[in-house]
C-alpha cells in the first residue's frame, strides 16, 4: 500500500496527486486561505481518510479536485492537481465535464441535493450513463438496472420507476451511489456521505462502498469528521485544520501513535463505545478556519503543548516513520509521550495511566449552586404511553383512515439525578415520547405521572410549574432561537411566561444561567449570530437552566456539532448535573454518546422498548437481537476492534403498517416462526435487565 503525503511525485504510478494546493475565497471581508498548502497521493483501490473540525478546509478541497469550487469566489492560486496522469487544473470545462462522474464521483451528505424531485430514479441514473458512457435505448436500461442492483436496490426494474421522495434515507443514498458508480469511476469521493443516517443503514452503506471498492477497484477519498469511519473503512489518515493537513499518517499508526496535539485531542475528545470513560478531553476554544491569520502554528492558542516557538513560526513537516508526518514543533515528544489506546496495543514508548493532557484543561465551570434534585427518588414515571396520529390514504372517494403508533405502550421510570437515555433509529419514537413528556403531544393512552401525579390532572397553576421544571434542549438551537432576539430576551422568554419576576430579576437570572455555562454575563445583549455553534447550544442550555429545571429533556444535543465543541458540551452537562442534581431524558443514536452520558439506557423500536437496563450492563451484556444489531452496526473505537456481524435486513417499518408478532421480526437474523405471530412480553430476565424478546 502507498498513500503518501508530500510534494514528491511518482507519475503513472498514483491515480490522484495533489501537490501544494493552494485555495482562497476572495470576499468583502477578506481572503480566506481555505486551502493553503495540502499535498497527498492515493493509489488506485486504496482508501484516505480527510478528517478535521467545520471549516478546516476538507470539503474545499475535494471541490478544488472536481474544479468544483464556487467559482465567484474561490480561485486555486497555488499548486498542481494529477488525475490518472492528466493535469486537472490546464483542462477546459468541457473536459472536466467528461471527467466528473466518468472518471471521479461523488456522493454528498444530503441524497436530496443530489437528486431532482421532479424526475424519476430511471431518469436520472440514466442521465449519467447517456453522458459519459453514450448509451440509449436497451442498453442504457440494463446499465441504470444493473447500478441499482449493485447497490443492493430491492426490485430494481419497479424501482427506477419510483421519485426520490418514494424512498427512505438510506435507499436514496443508495440511488445516489448508483449514479456515482453507473460509468464504473476510478475514485469516489464521499463527502459525509453516511452523517444523516441511521446506526444500522450507516453500516449497511459502508459495507456497500467496501463491496463496490473491491469488486471496481475504486480509490475512495472519505472526508469526513468521524474517527469511526476512518477506523472502519481507511488505510490511511490525512488529518486538515486551518486549510494544512498538520498529520498524515497509516490508520492504525494514526490510532496508537498520533503525533500532532489536535490529533491525539480529536481521540481523546471522542465518547467510546467500548469502554467506559470518566472525562472527556475538551479542547478549549473554537477551531481555527482560513479566515486566521497566524505567522505560528493556527493551533497554538488552543494546544496543550504549545510553547512560545509555536507563536512565532509556522513549523514544517516532520517525518518520524515509514511516511508519517506532523506540523508540530513538538511532534517526536508527543509522538514517543503518548500511549496505545489500550485496545491490545503494544507500545514501546512508556504508557501512562492518564490523558498526557493536563486535566486543569478541562476544568468544570464554577457556578456553585444548591443541589435540588432528590437523587434516586422517581420523580417522573411513564406508564402504558401510546400517542397514535391519524393518517389518511387513498384518494377522493377512496381514502381511508390509518393510525400511526409513534408510541404504543411503553412504561419507564426517571429518577432524581440520573440521565435515562433512549436510542434506537429514526421513525422509533423516541421524539414523539420526548415531546409527549413536554406536553407538546398529547397521549391517546397512559400516564404521565409528575411527582406522583398524573400530569393530564394538573390545574393551571400547577401545569406552570410543570413547564417550568421540565425543560428543553434541541438537536438545532439556532433554529430554537429567534435571530432578531437577543439571547438575553431568549433566555428570559419562559420566565415571562411561567413566573411573576420582575424585569430586574429576571436578567440577573439570564446573566447567571449564562455564567453557569461558561459564556460572559455581559453578552447577554448579542444576537444568536455572534456567537458560534457551540456557543449557541450552551445559550440554549442556559434557557432550559434559568426556570430552575428538575428535568431536562436533551434532543441529540450534540449530534450537529463538531468533535471538539460535542466534547464541551457533553462535560458541561455532566458538570451541570453533578452540581444541581437535576435528571436528564437522553434522546440520542451515537452510543458512545449515550454510554459517556447515561445510567439507564432503553433501547425502542417502532413505538416498542425492546431493551432496558443499567448503562453498563447493557453494553456488556446485551440481549435482544435489535440491540446486538445496533452495537454491531456502531463505528468501531479502533481499526483493530472488531465486532460480530449482526446487521438487520432493509429499513425501518412504517408506523402506520406495524407488522404482527414481533415488530422487529422482517429485518432480524434470528427471528423464530413464533416471532412471527405473537407479540414477546415484556419482563425481567435478570435483575433491573428488562427485555421483550421469545430468545429469553
Amino acid at each position: 500500500m502507498r498513500v503518501t503525503q508530500g510534494s514528491r511525485r511518482h507519475h503513472g504510478l498514483a491515480l490522484l496527486e495533489v501537490d501544494n494546493l493552494h485555495t482562497y475565497l476572495y470576499t468583502r471581508r477578506g481572503v480566506n486561505r481555505a486551502v493553503d498548502g495540502v499535498s497527498f497521493q492515493l493509489d488506485r483501490g486504496r482508501s484516505l481518510g480527510l478528517v478535521g473540525e467545520s471549516g478546516s478546509g476538507k470539503s474545499m478541497t475535494a471541490l478544488s479536485i472536481l474544479r468544483l469550487a464556487p467559482a465567484q469566489a474561490a480561485k486555486i492560486v497555488g499548486g498542481n492537481i494529477r488525475f490518472d496522469g492528466e493535469d486537472l487544473l490546464s483542462k477546459s470545462e468541457k473536459e472536466m465535464r467528461r471527467i466528473r462522474g466518468g472518471g471521479i464521483a461523488i456522493i454528498l451528505q444530503d441524497p436530496l441535493t443530489s437528486l431532482n424531485p421532479v424526475f424519476n430514479v430511471q431518469y436520472q441514473v440514466g442521465e449519467s450513463v447517456k453522458l459519459h458512457q453514450h448509451l440509449s435505448g436497451r442498453a442504457q436500461l440494463d446499465k441504470v438496472i444493473d447500478s441499482l442492483r449493485r447497490v443492493h436496490v430491492p426490485a430494481p426494474e419497479i424501482r427506477m420507476k419510483d421519485y426520490p421522495h418514494q424512498f427512505s434515507g438510506g435507499m436514496r443514498q443508495r440511488v445516489v451511489g448508483a449514479t456515482a458508480i453507473a460509468c464504473r469511476p476510478k475514485l469516489l469521493i464521499a463527502d459525509e456521505a453516511t452523517t444523516a443516517l441511521d446506526a444500522s443503514i450507516q453500516a449497511q452503506y459502508l459495507m456497500l462502498l467496501r463491496e463496490l471498492q473491491n469488486e471496481l477497484k475504486l480509490a475512495l477519498l472519505f472526508i469526513t469528521h468521524d474517527f469511526g469511519i476512518v477506523a472502519k473503512m481507511c488505510d490511511a489518515v490525512a488529518v486538515m485544520y486551518a486549510g494544512r493537513i498538520v498529520e498524515f499518517a497509516d490508520v492504525r499508526e494514526t490510532f496508537n501513535r498520533p503525533a500532532h496535539p489536535y490529533t491525539l485531542a480529536l481521540l481523546e475528545a471522542v465518547p467510546k463505545v467500548d469502554r467506559s470513560l470518566d472525562r472527556l478531553y475538551a479542547i478549549p476554544g473554537s477551531p481555527a478556519t482560513g479566515w486566521t491569520q497566524s505567522p505560528g502554528c493556527p493551533f497554538a492558542p488552543r494546544c496543550s503543548f504549545a510553547i512560545e516557538r509555536c507563536t512565532l513560526e509556522r513549523p514544517p513537516p516532520v517525518t518520524l516513520k515509514d511516511g508519517h508526518t506532523s506540523e508540530c514543533w513538538r511532534a517526536e515528544e508527543v509522538y514517543t509521550r503518548n500511549r496505545a489506546h489500550l485496545y491490545g496495543q503494544n507500545s514501546d514508548a512508556e504508557a501512562p495511566s492518564t490523558s498526557i493532557y493536563e486535566p486543569t484543561a478541562n476544568a468544570p465551570v464554577p457556578a456553585p449552586v444548591n443541589i435540588r434534585g432528590r437523587r434516586n427518588n422517581d420523580i417522573l414515571q411513564v406508564e402504558n404511553l401510546r400517542v397514535f396520529f391519524p393518517a389518511k390514504r387513498g384518494v377522493l372517494f377512496n381514502r381511508e383512515t390509518l393510525l400511526i403508533k409513534a408510541v404504543d405502550g411503553i412504561s419507564f421510570d426517571l429518577k432524581g439525578g440520573e440521565t435515562f437515555s433512549i436510542v434506537g433509529e429514526s421513525g422509533c419514537g423516541k421524539t414523539t415520547t420526548a415531546r409527549a413528556i413536554l406536553k407538546l403531544e398529547s397521549a391517546t393512552e397512559g400516564r404521565i405521572l409528575w411527582n406522583g401525579k398524573d400530569v393530564d390532572e394538573l390545574n393551571q397553576e400547577e401545569m406552570r410549574t410543570y413547564r417550568s421544571t421540565v425543560q428543553a434542549v434541541f438537536q438545532d438551537p439556532y433554529s430554537s432561537m429567534n435571530p432578531r432576539m437577543r439571547v438575553g430576551d431568549f433566555i428570559m422568554e419562559p420566565l415571562v411566561i411561567n413566573t411573576n419576576l420582575s424585569r430586574s430579576a429576571r436578567r440577573e437570572r439570564a446573566e447567571q444561567a449564562l455564567q453557569q455555562v461558561g459564556i460572559r454575563p455581559e453578552e447577554v445583549d448579542n444576537f444568536p449570530h455572534e456567537f458560534s455553534g457551540g456557543q449557541r447550544q450552551r445559550i440554549a442550555i442556559a434557557r432550559a437552566l434559568s426556570s430552575s429545571p428538575r428535568v431536562i429533556v436533551l434532543d441529540e444535543p450534540v449530534s450537529s456539532l463538531d468533535v471538539s465543541i460535542r466534547a464541551q458540551i457533553m462535560n458541561l452537562l455532566k458538570d451541570l448535573q453533578e452540581r444541581e442534581g437535576f435528571s436528564y431524558l437522553l434522546i440520542a443514536h451515537h452510543l458512545g454518546t449515550v454510554r459517556y452520558m447515561s445510567q439507564t439506557v432503553a433501547v425502542m423500536y417502532l413505538g416498542r422498548l425492546m431493551e432496558m437496563s443499567d448503562c453498563e450492563e447493557l453494553f456488556k451484556n446485551p440481549l435482544h437481537p435489535y440491540t446486538k444489531a445496533l452495537f454491531s452496526a456502531a463505528l468501531p473505537d479502533h481499526p483493530d476492534i472488531e465486532r460480530e456481524e449482526l446487521l438487520l435486513r432493509g429499513d425501518v417499518a412504517a408506523a402506520m403498517a406495524v407488522p404482527p408478532g414481533c415488530r422487529l421480526h422482517p429485518r432480524c437474523p434470528m427471528a423464530m416462526q413464533v416471532c412471527a405471530e405473537v407479540e414477546p412480553a415484556w419482563k425481567e430476565v435478570a435483575p433491573g435487565h428488562w427485555t421483550a424478546c421469545h430468545l429469553y
